[in-house]
């Protein structure tokens, strides 16, 4: 009786395994799902990206049709509209090429300044030496001695008048002076021509203009593009080398 009574216990502590055994497969199994619920909530599928196939290089492409726009064979014919009046057309008027102007338009072959003012100081030692001849004489005839005023005065006076005869006869008449062949310039015009007498002339009188504006007509020359004084441009004459 004592044995039967303490194996009798044994089922039931199986039993009791048993079931503790299936309650944790079922709480295992619970928190399993939860767990997969949770993780498969939170994942965002993308879907696959859809490439087309590459077509080979060797087929055509399938040709466009646009029902709204005409191809080119069905584009309508442009027709020109007729010409204005009656057809007759207006041809634009030939306009002649203009001629460029020596001394204007071209520059001037002049004689170098140098050589300009050679030549005046070869002429002004002439008009100098006159002068002085002329004043000598007046001395010895009349033995006036005036003040020093009046001799720088009438000396300015005659130089001037000495000057103004001596480039009128000599330019006008003979077309050059004694200056102006020791330094081996000629009087010309911008077209290179020779001058006549009535130009130099009109040129003698010119340079007199430049003179008498206190000599701005001469120191134009340090301005002129040409290197050329008023009474140059005035006639359109001017000193070049001799040829």
């Amino acid at each position: 009786m004592s044995l039967c009574s303490r194996e009798a216990p044994q089922p039931s502590t199986a039993a009791q395994a048993h079931a503790t055994a299936q309650a944790t497969a079922q709480v295992t199994a619970q928190i399993t799902a939860q767990v997969s619920a949770q993780v498969s909530a939170k994942i965002i599928e993308f879907p696959r990206s859809w490439t087309p196939p590459q077509a080979p290089l060797d087929q055509l492409a399938e040709p466009v049709f646009d029902l709204d726009r005409p191809r080119i064979l069905e584009a309508p014919e442009v027709v020109p509209q007729p010409p204005a009046l009656g057809g007759i057309t207006i041809e634009p008027a030939h306009q002649p090429a203009v001629e460029k102007r020596p001394g204007i338009d071209i520059p001037l072959q002049s004689a170098p300044l140098t050589r300009r003012v050679l030549a005046a100081a070869i002429d002004g030692v002439i008009i100098a030496g006159a002068g002085a001849l002329f004043g000598a004489i007046f001395w010895k005839l009349t033995a006036i001695r005036p003040p020093l005023i009046q001799i720088v005065g009438i000396a300015a006076g005659l130089a001037s008048v000495l000057w103004a005869t001596y480039q009128y006869l000599l330019v006008v008449y003979s077309g050059t002076t004694p200056g102006l062949r020791l330094a081996k310039l000629e009087l010309t015009r911008f077209d290179g021509s020779r001058t006549g007498r009535r130009m130099r002339r009109w040129r003698v009188l010119a340079s007199f203009l430049s003179a008498a504006s206190v000599g701005m007509g001469y120191a134009w020359v340090f301005l002129d593009e040409d290197s050329l004084c008023w009474h140059d441009r005035i006639t359109h004459t001017y000193l070049a080398p001799k040829k």
